[in-house]
């Protein structure tokens, strides 16, 4: 690990706001071919606000149509990876994780029950894993089911909305894995629990600001391992034998305030971290085959 955290060959995944505009008209059109009417949802919504935005339109004071653009403009973000990802796969298989995460309120905890975003998390999660070269199931007993190289990896997901419920949901991740772990003919099996805390490490809608991106991407990833480390005792509540760990995962939206004006830019930073528990030899080998695979994507 470098001095300064993020891997000195780090990448940035640069695209023009044109590019991302048509991947998400392209992943709407992909929401409507599984025959759910992607203008009646909130995907519909966030097309709206994009142009709008791009545009010149859109709210009049200009903080609130910065926050309605960064809504849409993750939102955006998130659909495209998810496509790019499961576009090839047989409609069967993800047909209704795909409906589930249509629905939903268009802005983030607009509601304490938001099932459209945890199932989005889900296949985001899923995403990250079979970017990395793994077969996953997403119709399994788990939230997902990894086969890496032959040993499975039962994966329990959980979003954050509350910080007074982590050690709660830790707990309960971990009493699923044991189920799930319990039930598995394999002693090689494993699990995991991977948590989306965006909601509770940095609240709000608020934009970072930066001169640099790399700026940004040593403050983002600071943020969340500083939660991690905050938060270890939490995050190890009711650890049950064979879980290897807690995958922390956020999501923020940055902008680029450069001297220059073709310099600036929007910048979005989805970070992950883990928290590893107490591992045999054995089970910090495994962990090490994936765990690096797992970051440094592009949507």
């Amino acid at each position: 690990m470098s001095g300064n955290y993020i891997e000195p060959d780090c990448e940035k995944f640069i695209h023009e706001s044109k590019q991302v505009e048509e991947a998400y008209s392209e992943a709407c059109e992909w929401i409507s071919s599984f025959g759910v009417p992607y203008e009646k949802t909130r995907f519909g919504s966030y097309e709206k606000d994009l142009q709008e935005f791009l545009n010149g339109g859109g709210a009049e004071d200009a903080k609130e149509s910065v926050s309605i653009f960064l809504n849409a403009h993750k939102e955006a973000n998130e659909l495209v990876r998810i496509m790019n990802v499961f576009r090839s796969f047989d409609t069967e298989a993800i047909l209704e994780p795909i409906k589930k995460m249509t629905s939903g309120q268009r802005f983030r905890n607009a509601t304490t029950k938001d099932q459209s975003r945890d199932f989005a998390f889900e296949l985001g999660m899923a995403s990250r894993f079979i970017k990395a070269g793994y077969n996953v199931d997403l119709r399994g007993i788990s939230d997902l089911v990894v086969d890496i190289n032959g040993t499975k990896l039962y994966v329990e997901c959980k979003r954050m909305k509350s910080f007074k419920q982590l050690a709660k949901r830790v707990k309960a991740a971990n009493e699923q894995i044991k189920t799930r772990l319990n039930s598995d003919n394999s002693s090689k099996s494993r699990g995991m629990i991977a948590l989306n805390v965006t909601d509770i490490v940095l609240e709000g809608n608020t934009p970072l600001v930066f001169s640099k991106l790399e700026d940004y991407q040593q403050t983002s990833a600071r943020t969340l391992k500083g939660f991690v480390l905050k938060n270890k005792a939490t995050l190890a509540n009711k650890r049950v034998k064979k879980c290897l760990g807690v995958m922390t995962e956020f999501t923020t939206q940055g902008i680029i305030y450069a001297p220059e004006a073709e310099d600036m830019s929007f910048a979005n930073i989805r970070e992950g971290n883990i928290y590893q528990y107490p591992l045999t030899a054995t089970e910090l080998t495994f962990v090490n085959t994936f765990w690096e695979k797992l970051g440094n994507q592009d949507i």
